[in-house]
């Protein structure tokens, strides 16, 4: 009996332990907080349950189950059941490293990246709520440097990644929009990123080292810029709006005389001719006279700019369907006021991106992209007669509404510097219209469990359409009875991709590769003419038939072709010891027979030290990871038929009889190839204090070879120069980008991202020369062979003339240095002096010598975001060290005395006078003298600053009041673009480049005449629902 009752107890025991229980327990987060929603689920069934408000839980189980518990933005976690309540934290997704970035034709994630690969996060882009992607970029990222040509509406920008890779060459980097490549034209929408609305980016990521852009081959050795848009995520439609006004204004204006000081000098001005006169009589002046009357002259600065209003409207729709649909259709529209009077420019962008999934293995999508913009009025004047020229420069006390018959109009040498340059802005007709539209259609399908296949076709169109009238009211019109230009430009590329991709994991093996072949077509046309005598101007552009003398059109299209092929390998082994390499194979059609293709290899290492037991034991770092690679890029950034013989139209006379046939259109080499980039890259990864201090830091080198160069040739070949494959170039440098939350609680958390480079170009050879004369054009009538690029040092350089102040007395006078043939009668007190470098007594291109170096010594950007509560708080701050800028608008205004132009205070104040100022520092009443045609060191500045691109103070409305509007979201912001800039450049703005084309790549850095950087501030209000 006692044997019975035992065996029963233990038998119920026994089916106890196995039996289901009701288990308890709570989810929280690492600070103590409940997780609502997280996922618990018994492992190995399909029981599960969802934790409530408090975090809790109840669960059938038994003693011993494994419970399985995830929540989104958190590590999961596996818990064994050894009681009836359980206590579980779970810490918060090692987003940094899980984080997923595009690369060319694929992804990987963060932790698995062995190239130098930067992001940029799109909702720090969002919050800074900029006009155009291309502002946002500037800073962001270590070792790009984006300058804008000119700050003028719709401009664009010179991007440059690690220095670029060729001299006169393309150097501007590849962009790939939604899979779909652009290489900027110099012509033709040269800023694809201002077709892009900036709410709508998903992610941008950088390519920098030759691992991550030889998969681009031939388009990758400037450097590849990804760009994603978003895509809507399944569930109920999602509506975004956000709308804002804003007004500008010109915050900095270079220093020029008030009326008042300008009556005061021209007073000083008829002192000096009565004394020179020696005139006996009582002196007298109509300056004076005005002065005595209180007469006040015109503000032409003020008069020719105008507070300029913005308006800007996004609109966005994104969702899912349970059908597989996922869709985002966007549009956006900006009409934004010049600062400059007449100036407008209008934007309208279109954006529809839809995959279809059909059944578990097969996608489809479509992404359209269209963009239109119209700008009208002057932007950017490249020539010694521009606008600002004539703004700065004119006589204060003209009459604000004087005609062309106030001044000598039939002077040939008349520059218009007494031009209305209201009169100007008014009636001058500068138009130009411009549309793009992308187009990229795909299907993807998994062949296997491990193998997908991809293909798509991509087109891309792009079109300008330039209108200028310069009518009889102007200078330039009147002298030809009213002039009409016009220029056509159309280029379209069309692309076609097909991928194979492999992936598979076999117990610690990470295998990934990729294969693909791809084949674009370009073609470009461009189309001038215009006219000139027009007998009714009423119509202007619009009636060319009015028109006596018609400007002999001219069409030039060309067209080129680019086949590839490549393969990519990427291997882990135990989520540590990483590699990647590549080959890719370009045929291009612009070289010659034998040199069509190219080939780039390319290998990268890693490992992710942080993985080892011996480094995971310090408690130290959450992340550890050096990198190494090495690889070969290509360009081709050429002329389309610069290999080929070919002949155009030319006239010619023989026998005092025109004829009309054919000349060669340039100096063919059929023995051109491919310009090769071969770079190195070390990096080193770290993440401390779970990740929200991340550092990385980079050094690389770059060699290109076989550059591609316009030398000179000798000029019986009927050319100046010609294209030829001579000479190397090289980049080193060094990259630190430091991200970090420095603040994350529930109330207030504070980041900041840090970038900082330095890189140092230089020239290593030129075949058979030691260096190249390259012309800025920067006063084409006065200065030649400006920028030179020398064997040893690097580009950048501008060579001129030292400046050495002024003629003070007769004696420096005369023993002035001659100017080649000049006596010594040239010179005269007050003039300009030039140091004679090698002291021969003769001042002559063996005195000139580097004077102003573009390259900065080193750039950078600082971000910082605050949220307090439903406050956010930003601001952005950019930096460039040790640029010199090619200051222009100075010879512009530098008149060599007292007249009757306006001119800079700072050139009035320290002008010489042998009665006034004897000890002034420049030149005066004796003109700028022997040496005004030469280009010297007083047209340079330090082009260092310090900016502040915006601050942006934001509200989100409290959920309680959200709710009852209907609304998911709604947020108020203020912004102020460009609130302050540091810097000792006294014009408009340090940053830009108003000169394109060879000479704006080995050179750049040269402001002349370009529009004014205007400060802005703007309220909007983004809406969700």
């Amino acid at each position: 009996m006692k044997f019975k009752l035992l065996t029963i107890i233990f038998l119920t025991s026994f089916l106890t332990s196995f039996s289901q229980n009701t288990i308890e327990g709570v989810v929280n987060d690492d600070k103590g907080l409940p997780l609502i929603g997280a996922h618990v689920v018994v492992k190995g069934t399909k029981t599960g349950v969802l934790t409530d408000f408090e975090g809790g839980f109840k669960i059938n189980a038994k003693f011993g189950d494994v419970l399985i518990v995830s929540s989104l933005g958190f590590d999961k976690k596996e818990v064994k059941i050894q009681g009836n309540f359980i206590k579980i934290v779970l810490g918060e997704l090692n987003e940094v490293l899980n984080e997923v970035v595009v690369i060319g034709y694929g992804t990987v994630k963060k932790k698995d990246l062995t190239g130098a690969v930067s992001s940029i996060r799109a909702t720090s882009i969002e919050k800074g709520d900029p006009i155009d992607l291309q502002t946002a970029f500037s800073g962001r990222v270590a070792g790009l440097q984006i300058t804008q040509n000119d700050n003028g509406l719709g401009s664009g920008v010179r991007a440059i990644i690690r220095g670029g890779s060729s001299l006169t060459s393309g150097n501007q980097p590849l962009y790939v929009i939604d899979n779909f490549p652009i290489i900027p034209d110099d012509n033709v929408s040269s800023n694809p990123l201002s077709d892009l609305d900036p709410g709508q980016i998903k992610s941008i990521e950088v390519l920098k080292d030759a691992s991550a852009t030889a998969i681009y081959g031939a388009r990758g050795s400037n450097g590849v810029i990804i760009i994603t848009t978003k895509l809507g995520k399944v569930g109920k439609p999602v509506i975004t709006a956000t709308l804002s006004s804003g007004t500008s204004f010109v915050s900095k204006f270079p220093r020029v005389l008030t009326d008042l000081e300008y009556l005061d000098r021209q007073i000083i001005e008829d002192k000096i001719n009565y004394l020179m006169s020696d005139d006996t009589g009582n002196f007298s002046s109509t300056w004076q006279e005005k002065k005595d009357a209180n007469e006040r002259g015109v503000d032409w600065a003020k008069e020719a700019t105008q507070l300029a209003s913005t308006r800007r409207m996004d609109l966005s729709i994104g969702g899912g369907t349970k059908e597989g649909l996922n869709y985002q259709i966007s549009g956006n529209f900006l009409d934004q006021e010049g600062v400059v009077i007449y100036t407008n420019f209008k934007r309208y962008n279109l954006n529809s991106n839809l995959v279809q999934s059909i059944g578990k293995n097969t996608k489809i999508g479509t992404n359209i992209k269209l963009a239109f913009s119209k700008n009208i009025g002057r932007s950017l004047d490249k020539d010694a007669d521009g606008i600002f020229k004539k703004i700065f420069s004119t006589n204060p006390f003209q009459p604000i509404n004087f005609q062309l018959g106030a001044i000598d109009i039939d002077q040939e040498t008349d520059t218009g510097d007494n031009e209305n340059v209201i009169t100007y802005l008014k009636d001058v007709k500068n138009e130009t219209q411009s549309s793009r539209i992308i187009g990229n259609l795909f299907y993807e399908t998994k062949l296997h469990s491990n193998l997908t296949f991809y293909t798509s076709y991509g087109f891309n169109r792009g079109y300008i359409n330039n209108q200028i009238f310069l009518p009889s009211t102007v200078l330039k019109g009147y002298r030809q009875n009213g002039i009409a230009e016009f220029e056509k430009i159309e280029a379209i590329n069309q692309v076609f991709e097909t991928r194979l991709s492999y992936k598979k994991v076999i117990d610690n093996h990470d295998i990934n590769a990729t294969a693909v072949g791809e084949f674009s077509d370009n073609l470009k046309s461009i189309f001038t003419g215009g006219a000139t005598g027009f007998s009714n101007q009423t119509n202007g552009f619009n009636d060319l038939s009015s028109a006596t003398i018609p400007t002999l059109p001219r069409n030039n299209i060309a067209k080129d072709n680019l086949m590839s092929f490549l393969g990519r390998l990427a291997y882990g082994y135990n989520n540590k010891y990483l590699l990647t390499a590549s080959i890719r194979a370009d045929g291009s059609s612009k070289f010659g027979k034998e040199n069509k293709w190219g080939y780039f290899p390319s290998v990268a290492l890693g490992w992710t030290v942080s993985e080892e037991s011996f480094i995971k034991n310090m408690n130290i770092f959450d992340n550890f990871k050096l990198r190494a690679s090495y690889g070969v890029t290509g360009n081709n950034q050429i002329p389309a038929y610069s290999s080929l013989y070919l002949l155009e139209p030319g006239n010619y006379v023989f026998n005092d009889v025109f004829y009309t046939g054919v000349v060669p259109l340039h100096v063919a080499n059929p023995d051109l190839k491919w310009e090769t980039t071969a770079q190195s890259n070390l990096g080193i990864d770290l993440g401390f204090f779970k990740n929200r201090l991340n550092i990385t830091a980079e050094v690389y080198s770059k060699k290109t070879t076989d550059l591609l160069l316009e030398v000179q040739v000798p000029l019986s070949s009927g050319y100046e120069t010609a294209l030829k494959n001579i000479g190397s170039f090289s980049n080193k440098g060094f990259e630190l980008t430091v991200n970090s939350i420095n603040i994350d609680n529930s109330d207030f958390k504070w980041r900041s991202d840090f970038t900082f480079s330095i890189n140092r170009n230089k020239v290593l050879n030129l075949g058979d020369k030691d260096e190249f004369f390259f012309n800025a054009n920067i006063f084409p009538s006065k200065f030649m062979n400006e920028i030179l690029i020398r064997v040893g040092q690097s580009t950048g350089i501008y060579y001129g003339y030292i400046e050495d102040q002024i003629i003070n007395n007769q004696t420096e006078a005369a023993n002035s240095p001659l100017q080649d043939v000049l006596i010594e009668d040239d010179f005269n007190n007050g003039q300009v002096k030039i140091y004679d470098v090698n002291g021969d007594g003769i001042i002559n291109t063996y005195d000139k010598v580097p004077i102003a170096n573009t390259n900065p010594d080193f750039i950078g950007g600082l971000n910082n975001e605050f949220t307090y509560k439903n406050f956010d708080f930003s601001f952005f701050l950019r930096f460039s060290y040790g640029n010199d800028v090619i200051n222009g608008n100075i010879g512009n205004l530098d008149k060599g005395g007292i007249n009757n132009w306006n001119t800079l205070k700072s050139m009035s104040d320290n002008s010489y006078s042998a009665a006034y100022n004897p000890t002034g520092t420049f030149h005066g009443e004796n003109g700028n003298g022997a040496y005004s045609s030469l280009f010297r060191s007083a047209y340079v500045e330090d082009g260092s600053f310090l900016k502040c691109d915006f601050i942006t103070l934001g509200y989100a409305m409290p959920k309680s009041i959200v709710e009852n509007l209907n609304l998911n979201k709604f947020r108020l912001f203020a912004r102020i673009n460009n609130p302050f800039m540091l810097t000792r450049y006294s014009w408009f703005d340090p940053e830009v480049n108003a000169i394109g084309g060879t000479a704006g790549r080995v050179g750049g850095g040269v402001d002349l005449g370009s529009y004014p950087r205007s400060t802005s501030i703007t309220l909007g209000l983004s809406l969700n629902f």
